[in-house]
Protein backbone atom coordinates (compact mmCIF):
# COMPACT_ATOMS: atom_id res chain seq x y z
CA UNK A 1 0.00 0.00 0.00
CA UNK A 2 3.09 2.61 0.51
CA UNK A 3 4.24 2.22 -2.83
CA UNK A 4 0.85 2.56 -3.76
CA UNK A 5 0.52 5.77 -2.22
CA UNK A 6 4.04 7.06 -3.22
CA UNK A 7 3.25 6.25 -7.08
CA UNK A 8 -0.09 7.95 -6.70
CA UNK A 9 1.45 11.33 -5.40
CA UNK A 10 4.35 10.93 -8.42
CA UNK A 11 1.79 11.06 -10.87
CA UNK A 12 -1.00 13.27 -9.48
CA UNK A 13 2.02 15.66 -8.71
CA UNK A 14 2.67 15.52 -12.74
CA UNK A 15 -1.05 15.65 -13.30
CA UNK A 16 -1.24 19.20 -10.98
CA UNK A 17 1.54 20.51 -13.24
CA UNK A 18 -0.48 19.92 -16.35
CA UNK A 19 -3.70 21.52 -14.56
CA UNK A 20 -2.33 25.20 -14.80
CA UNK A 21 0.99 25.75 -14.84
CA UNK A 22 2.74 23.67 -17.62
CA UNK A 23 1.99 21.37 -20.82
CA UNK A 24 -1.44 21.26 -20.34
CA UNK A 25 -2.03 18.25 -22.03
CA UNK A 26 -5.70 17.63 -20.24
CA UNK A 27 -3.45 14.64 -18.13
CA UNK A 28 -5.54 16.40 -15.10
CA UNK A 29 -8.83 16.07 -16.15
CA UNK A 30 -11.16 14.21 -13.63
CA UNK A 31 -11.37 10.81 -16.39
CA UNK A 32 -7.55 10.71 -16.65
CA UNK A 33 -6.63 11.20 -13.57
CA UNK A 34 -9.51 8.64 -11.51
CA UNK A 35 -8.74 5.60 -14.31
CA UNK A 36 -5.29 6.16 -12.98
CA UNK A 37 -5.76 6.45 -9.13
CA UNK A 38 -8.24 3.24 -9.87
CA UNK A 39 -5.37 1.47 -11.76
CA UNK A 40 -3.49 1.99 -8.60
CA UNK A 41 -5.77 1.08 -6.40
CA UNK A 42 -6.34 -2.55 -8.12
CA UNK A 43 -9.30 -1.74 -10.53
CA UNK A 44 -9.17 0.70 -13.23
CA UNK A 45 -12.45 0.26 -14.11
CA UNK A 46 -14.15 1.53 -10.71
CA UNK A 47 -12.03 4.57 -11.12
CA UNK A 48 -13.31 5.05 -14.68
CA UNK A 49 -16.89 5.34 -13.74
CA UNK A 50 -16.30 7.65 -11.23
CA UNK A 51 -14.51 9.67 -13.70
CA UNK A 52 -17.00 9.81 -16.31
CA UNK A 53 -19.55 11.34 -14.15
CA UNK A 54 -16.79 13.81 -12.40
CA UNK A 55 -15.98 15.01 -16.03
CA UNK A 56 -19.45 15.72 -16.91
CA UNK A 57 -19.65 17.72 -13.98
CA UNK A 58 -16.82 20.06 -14.48
CA UNK A 59 -16.41 20.35 -18.09
CA UNK A 60 -16.78 23.85 -18.58
CA UNK A 61 -15.09 24.98 -15.14
CA UNK A 62 -11.61 25.87 -16.30
CA UNK A 63 -8.62 27.23 -14.35
CA UNK A 64 -8.95 30.27 -17.39
CA UNK A 65 -7.47 33.89 -16.32
CA UNK A 66 -8.27 34.64 -12.85
CA UNK A 67 -11.13 32.04 -12.52
CA UNK A 68 -10.38 29.12 -9.71
CA UNK A 69 -12.61 26.19 -10.37
CA UNK A 70 -13.11 23.61 -7.81
CA UNK A 71 -10.45 21.20 -7.99
CA UNK A 72 -11.82 18.25 -9.82
CA UNK A 73 -8.54 17.02 -10.28
CA UNK A 74 -8.50 17.07 -6.21
CA UNK A 75 -11.55 15.18 -6.72
CA UNK A 76 -10.94 12.59 -9.00
CA UNK A 77 -7.47 11.38 -7.12
CA UNK A 78 -10.69 10.72 -4.32
CA UNK A 79 -13.37 9.48 -5.87
CA UNK A 80 -10.49 7.08 -7.95
CA UNK A 81 -8.65 5.42 -5.12
CA UNK A 82 -12.19 5.39 -2.93
CA UNK A 83 -13.91 3.88 -5.67
CA UNK A 84 -11.25 1.00 -6.48
CA UNK A 85 -10.44 0.50 -2.69
CA UNK A 86 -14.47 0.28 -2.45
CA UNK A 87 -14.89 -2.54 -5.15
CA UNK A 88 -12.67 -4.83 -3.64
CA UNK A 89 -14.32 -4.36 0.26
CA UNK A 90 -17.75 -3.49 0.87
CA UNK A 91 -18.26 -3.77 -3.01
CA UNK A 92 -19.59 -0.83 -5.44
CA UNK A 93 -23.04 -0.67 -5.70
CA UNK A 94 -25.19 2.16 -6.74
CA UNK A 95 -24.97 3.48 -2.95
CA UNK A 96 -21.24 3.21 -2.16
CA UNK A 97 -20.72 4.98 -6.00
CA UNK A 98 -23.47 7.75 -5.26
CA UNK A 99 -21.92 8.58 -1.37
CA UNK A 100 -17.94 8.48 -3.44
CA UNK A 101 -18.85 10.72 -5.67
CA UNK A 102 -20.74 13.11 -3.06
CA UNK A 103 -17.92 13.29 -1.02
CA UNK A 104 -15.84 14.30 -3.88
CA UNK A 105 -17.16 17.32 -4.17
CA UNK A 106 -15.93 18.23 -0.75
CA UNK A 107 -12.52 17.37 -2.23
CA UNK A 108 -12.80 19.69 -5.05
CA UNK A 109 -13.44 22.22 -2.32
CA UNK A 110 -11.42 21.62 -0.54
CA UNK A 111 -8.55 21.26 -3.39
CA UNK A 112 -10.08 24.70 -4.41
CA UNK A 113 -9.00 26.52 -1.39
CA UNK A 114 -5.20 24.89 -1.07
CA UNK A 115 -5.09 26.09 -5.21
CA UNK A 116 -5.88 29.67 -4.06
CA UNK A 117 -3.11 29.49 -1.49
CA UNK A 118 -0.74 28.38 -4.07
CA UNK A 119 -1.40 31.02 -6.45
CA UNK A 120 -1.20 33.67 -3.76
CA UNK A 121 2.76 32.38 -3.42
CA UNK A 122 2.96 31.77 -6.88
CA UNK A 123 2.26 36.03 -7.48
CA UNK A 124 4.68 36.49 -4.34
CA UNK A 125 7.23 34.30 -6.24
CA UNK A 126 7.09 36.94 -9.23
CA UNK A 127 7.19 39.87 -7.79
CA UNK A 128 10.17 38.48 -6.00
CA UNK A 129 11.66 37.62 -9.48
CA UNK A 130 10.70 40.88 -11.14
CA UNK A 131 12.24 42.84 -8.26
CA UNK A 132 15.76 40.59 -8.83
CA UNK A 133 15.93 41.47 -12.77
CA UNK A 134 15.36 44.98 -11.57
CA UNK A 135 18.93 45.32 -9.62
CA UNK A 136 20.26 43.17 -12.86
CA UNK A 137 20.20 39.69 -11.50
CA UNK A 138 19.04 37.99 -15.23
CA UNK A 139 19.08 34.38 -13.74
CA UNK A 140 16.01 35.57 -11.73
CA UNK A 141 13.84 34.58 -14.18
CA UNK A 142 14.92 31.37 -14.85
CA UNK A 143 15.41 30.53 -11.06
CA UNK A 144 11.64 32.02 -10.28
CA UNK A 145 10.29 29.77 -13.46
CA UNK A 146 11.62 26.53 -11.18
CA UNK A 147 10.43 28.07 -8.14
CA UNK A 148 6.88 28.29 -9.41
CA UNK A 149 6.71 24.66 -11.45
CA UNK A 150 8.54 23.24 -8.22
CA UNK A 151 5.57 24.62 -6.22
CA UNK A 152 2.82 23.54 -8.29
CA UNK A 153 4.10 20.37 -8.46
CA UNK A 154 5.32 19.25 -4.33
CA UNK A 155 1.62 21.14 -3.86
CA UNK A 156 -0.03 18.40 -6.30
CA UNK A 157 2.16 15.38 -4.94
CA UNK A 158 0.52 15.91 -0.91
CA UNK A 159 -2.71 17.27 -2.19
CA UNK A 160 -2.71 13.64 -4.33
CA UNK A 161 -1.65 11.90 -0.90
CA UNK A 162 -4.17 13.36 1.60
CA UNK A 163 -6.89 12.83 -0.95
CA UNK A 164 -6.06 9.32 -1.97
CA UNK A 165 -5.49 8.45 1.65
CA UNK A 166 -8.73 9.98 2.70
CA UNK A 167 -10.50 8.08 -0.20
CA UNK A 168 -9.00 4.82 1.07
CA UNK A 169 -9.92 5.69 4.29
CA UNK A 170 -13.45 6.24 3.86
CA UNK A 171 -14.08 3.31 1.32
CA UNK A 172 -12.27 1.18 4.35
CA UNK A 173 -13.83 2.95 7.72
CA UNK A 174 -16.27 5.10 6.69
CA UNK A 175 -18.80 3.41 4.65
CA UNK A 176 -18.79 -0.09 6.25
CA UNK A 177 -20.48 1.64 8.92
CA UNK A 178 -23.28 2.73 7.11
CA UNK A 179 -23.87 -0.65 6.69
CA UNK A 180 -26.11 -1.77 3.46
CA UNK A 181 -29.79 -0.51 4.22
CA UNK A 182 -28.39 2.81 5.23
CA UNK A 183 -26.10 2.74 2.35
CA UNK A 184 -28.96 1.88 -0.13
CA UNK A 185 -30.60 5.47 0.91
CA UNK A 186 -27.55 7.47 -0.86
CA UNK A 187 -28.88 5.14 -4.12
CA UNK A 188 -31.77 7.99 -4.44
CA UNK A 189 -29.71 10.86 -5.30
CA UNK A 190 -27.21 9.20 -8.23
CA UNK A 191 -29.98 10.12 -11.06
CA UNK A 192 -29.79 13.81 -9.93
CA UNK A 193 -25.75 13.67 -10.73
CA UNK A 194 -25.88 13.42 -14.35
CA UNK A 195 -28.78 16.02 -14.44
CA UNK A 196 -26.91 18.35 -12.24
CA UNK A 197 -24.20 17.72 -14.29
CA UNK A 198 -25.77 18.69 -17.72
CA UNK A 199 -26.92 21.75 -15.84
CA UNK A 200 -23.68 22.79 -14.93
CA UNK A 201 -22.53 22.56 -18.54
CA UNK A 202 -25.79 24.14 -19.34
CA UNK A 203 -25.32 27.43 -17.42
CA UNK A 204 -22.00 28.08 -19.47
CA UNK A 205 -23.73 27.94 -22.46
CA UNK A 206 -25.38 31.34 -24.39
CA UNK A 207 -28.38 29.37 -24.72
CA UNK A 208 -31.10 31.26 -23.23
CA UNK A 209 -34.25 30.61 -24.73
CA UNK A 210 -35.02 27.15 -23.77
CA UNK A 211 -33.36 27.18 -20.22
CA UNK A 212 -36.51 27.14 -18.37
CA UNK A 213 -37.76 23.88 -20.77
CA UNK A 214 -34.50 22.56 -19.66
CA UNK A 215 -34.90 23.41 -16.11
CA UNK A 216 -38.07 22.10 -15.94
CA UNK A 217 -37.42 19.16 -17.82
CA UNK A 218 -34.54 17.96 -15.06
CA UNK A 219 -36.73 19.05 -12.46
CA UNK A 220 -39.86 16.83 -13.88
CA UNK A 221 -37.55 13.36 -14.58
CA UNK A 222 -35.88 13.87 -11.08
CA UNK A 223 -38.97 13.97 -9.44
CA UNK A 224 -39.93 11.31 -11.29
CA UNK A 225 -37.33 9.25 -10.64
CA UNK A 226 -37.75 9.71 -6.56
CA UNK A 227 -41.13 8.79 -6.94
CA UNK A 228 -40.65 5.57 -8.53
CA UNK A 229 -37.67 4.61 -6.33
CA UNK A 230 -39.84 4.96 -3.32
CA UNK A 231 -43.18 4.03 -4.37
CA UNK A 232 -41.45 0.55 -5.57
Amino acid sequence: MVWQFLLAAVLGGLCYLDRTAACQLMLHRPLVVATLMGAIFGNLAAGAQVGVVLELFYLARLPVGASIPPDDTGAAVFGGSAAAVASSSIGLDVASFTGLLLLSFVAAEAGKVADRFVRKVNVRIARLTAESVDRGDLQAVEHGLLAGLTLFVVTGAVLSLVFAGAGVAVSKQLLPLFGPDSRMDFAVLLPALPLLGAASVYSCSRTERTAAVFFLTMAAVFGATVFFRWAG
